[in-house]
């Protein structure tokens, strides 16, 4: 065999092994002795579901690359055609190229986070993958085993989801009873599938032989479906119905004669069908029937009052046309949505997550991070894929699994982000397609000749070694980081300052910023927690704050006029007691977010904690009046009234909004609790023990606040009533009985 074949067989085997990216996590395989063969264990990292899948990615893509440019070298058929795709593609990723470069923020733009692992690294990634799939397989002519190996991947996954929802495997920590295995997450399982469903209707309709191919695709939709339907995401559902209802039309529109007048007919009985059981599920949307399915449930929640179509509809989606107009043309770089997000945040949101980072829609995504050109270029990815799927040879039926996929694809993105496990089959199809339109080398021109085994022989070692600097650089330093930070959040405080030193230094050649926001927010919240804990050594304690503000005072530079980086520095410097800078930190955030409440509250706590009870008042009244029916707001505006006297008022306010002043609320009780008011947080926390009389943690609760007011004895009474309830703790309770007599337990 000659070196050619090697570098071929390399690149095959890289372009494979990508399509198992998706069974990666990186947990260090820590659950691998009691979930064998349900994933791929990588190092143990931050976000295990998103860093894992991302480097190995990053890694094969590396490795594939050095070996498809020796190949294409030495090999002018495996070289780049042009297509119209491919222009479009290769203009978005230039154009990022410049947003990034033009970006508030180049260095997060540029390497992302632990969270997303997307920025323009992970973009140009993607387009080395989608470059050499499309010239390889197009030119070796194995699409079809490609897409095939990717099905199967897909339906084992489907099996794995089915096992999980059984409760075979563990129900995920993040999704629920949602359906999300090795994705961390039920809306990008969903995605995954959704794609996939529509490539296994592609090689069905291609497969005209085999009766064992035939009858695993079948077992692969009905797989994938259901692994859709367990995912209970509603724009994935949505897209699968939307895609299918195209992809019918499609058929009965172009198959009325000849040999596909048969299956005009069945695409037409589809669309009646889809039709009556969708007028079915309206008139049924609020009986039982629909009700006791959880995914049934969430479809059919689905209106303007539902508050995450609100949100979309007319909060974030507005809010990100408006911001991405205000640049226009390049942007505000990618993962900065969050500038836009803050800014315009509108009180009305409280019920949603307080820091957005994305418009939750792909195309306005883009709008945001690259301008109206990034929008048009990648919304022309999708106009140039069908214009090309219904120019190709491909027959009516592949043609109508395609564009059905475009179709399908499209919708969910409008509701939800890429992630790498749907990016990469994007880039899958898109390749495709590519190969179905690039154009054929010209012949007796430079490009089309092989590079001698002597230049080769030169270029080889000096490509190698660039290439190897380069991936090392891409992804050591990030690795080592997200390893150092998920150790140092499960360490004890002495174990976790060395690891959060070497995750904030980067002890790895060379500094990337990768992951550095995520290292400072957990290092400035693990700082916060160690001023409260006694048992850290002092100076150990000293070393920990001086490490967490000056990483906390670096990452506020770098990424300057960031809400949340104020906030996080507020919350730090109020837990050392340094009053003057959290307060400082805590108007500069309110500057930044005028109506996000949760910043209000964070400068209302500093204005109690100084003293200045007015200027408290007056910003928790501007909490509550930003959105009056925000029960905490006005709970806290009531908590500011009484501390300033004005009972009568906090009274009304509560009265107003819970209906009485005694109400089982752990927000009202710790209300009446800080304000002293322990005849009412009494009542409450009796309200409790009636409601669950055998509840002995409830009596020990009651007891703890009689003592905080001072009384001793009703304590004590209420102690001397456990035993009869757990004769097993009467010891204890004597005990504890005992030390409050001694005065060695008081609060």
């Amino acid at each position: 065999m000659r070196y050619d074949t090697y570098l071929y067989w390399g690149v095959l085997g890289a372009l494979f092994a990508v399509l198992f990216v998706p069974f990666v996590i990186a947990d260090g395989a820590a659950n691998w002795a009691t979930q064998p063969m349900t994933y791929i264990p990588f190092f143990n990292m931050f976000f295990p579901y998103i860093t894992g899948k991302n480097f190995v990615f990053r890694i094969l893509v590396e490795i594939a690359l050095i070996l498809y440019v020796l190949l294409a070298l030495k090999r002018p058929e495996f070289r780049p055609r042009a297509s119209h795709v491919l222009y479009a593609l290769g203009g978005l990723v230039v154009w990022m190229g410049l947003a990034t470069l033009l970006s508030v923020d180049p260095l997060k733009s540029f390497w992302s986070n632990f969270e997303r692992m997307e920025g323009y690294v992970g973009l140009v990634h993607l387009f080395v993958f989608f470059v050499i799939a499309g010239a390889v397989l197009t030119q070796s002519k194995l699409w079809d085993k490609f897409l095939t190996t990717s099905v199967g991947a897909s339906t084992y996954i489907g099996f794995l989801a089915l096992l999980q929802i059984m409760g075979a495997l563990p129900i995920s920590s993040q999704s629920g009873a949602r359906a999300d295995i090795n994705f961390g997450n039920a809306t990008y399982l969903a995605v995954y599938m959704l794609i996939h469903f529509f490539l296994t209707l592609y090689l069905l309709s291609r497969e005209r032989v085999s009766r064992g191919m035939q009858a695993f695709y079948g077992i692969a939709l009905v797989l994938q479906a259901m692994g859709i339907y367990y995912t209970q995401t509603r724009g994935a559902l949505l897209g699968l119905v939307g895609g299918l209802i195209i992809a019918a039309i499609y058929v009965a529109v172009r198959g009325s004669a000849g040999e596909y007048a048969s299956l005009r007919k069945w695409a037409l009985g589809g669309l009646t069908s889809i039709v009556v059981l969708a007028g079915l599920f309206v008139v049924l949307r609020d009986t039982p029937i629909v009700q006791s399915s959880e995914t049934l449930a969430r479809l059919a929640s689905i209106s303007v009052n539902d508050p995450t179509t609100r949100s979309r509809l007319f909060n974030i989606w507005p809010m990100a046309v408006s911001g991405g107009l205000e640049r226009p043309i390049t942007g505000w770089g990618q993962e900065n949505f969050s500038y836009i997000f803050n800014a315009n945040y509108r009180p009305e949101m409280y019920i949603q997550e307080a820091w957005f980072d994305r418009a939750h829609n792909q195309f306005l995504d883009y709008l945001v991070a690259g301008g109206v050109p990034a929008f048009l270029l990648y919304l022309s990815l999708y106009a140039l894929a069908a214009w090309v799927i219904l120019r190709s040879a491909l027959n009516i039926p592949q043609q109508a699994a395609l564009i059905g996929l475009l179709a399908a694809y499209a919708f969910n993105n409008m509701f939800v982000f890429d992630n790498l496990g749907s990016a990469i089959f994007f880039m899958v199809l898109l390749a495709f397609i590519h190969g179905l339109s690039r154009k054929e080398l010209p012949s007796r021109i430079l490009f089309t000749q092989p590079v001698s085994d002597r230049a080769l022989s030169v270029v080889a070692p000096a490509l190698v070694v660039v290439m190897l600097v380069a991936s090392w650089s891409l992804n050591a330093p990030g690795i080592a980081r997200a390893r150092h930070l998920t150790a140092a959040v499960s360490s004890t405080p002495d174990v976790a300052f060395t690891h959060y030193q070497a995750a904030i230094n980067s002890t790895v050649w060379p500094y990337t910023a990768l992951g550095y926001q995520e290292s400072v927010e957990q290092l400035m919240q693990f700082a916060s927690a160690a001023a409260g804990n006694s048992a850290v050594d002092p100076a150990l304690r000293d070393d920990i704050f001086a490490l967490a503000t000056s990483s906390g005072e670096r990452l506020v530079a770098m990424r300057k006029d960031d809400a949340r980086i104020e906030l996080f520095l507020s919350s730090l410097y109020n837990a050392l007691g340094d009053e003057k800078k959290s307060l400082e930190y805590a108007r500069s955030a309110v500057a930044l977010s005028p109506q996000k409440q949760q910043l209000l509250f964070q400068l209302g706590g500093m204005q109690l904690e100084i003293g200045d009870v007015n200027e408290a008042l007056k910003t928790f009244e501007r909490a509550w009046r930003l959105a009056p029916e925000y029960t905490l707001a006005r709970l806290m505006y009531a908590q500011a009234l009484y501390l300033a006297g004005d009972t009568r008022a906090a009274d009304l306010h509560i009265q107003e909004h819970l209906g009485d002043l005694i109400v089982d609320d752990d927000r009202l009780l710790s209300i009446y609790t800080a304000t002293r008011q322990y005849d009412r947080a009494v009542a409450i926390w009796q309200l409790r023990i009636d409601k669950s009389p055998e509840d002995v943690n409830l009596r020990v609760g009651l007891a703890q606040l009689y003592l905080k007011a001072g009384n001793k004895a009703k304590a004590i009474e209420i102690l001397r009533t456990i035993p009869a309830i757990r004769p097993t703790l009467t010891t204890q309770i004597e005990q504890i009985i005992q030390q409050i007599q001694s005065g060695l337990l008081s609060l």
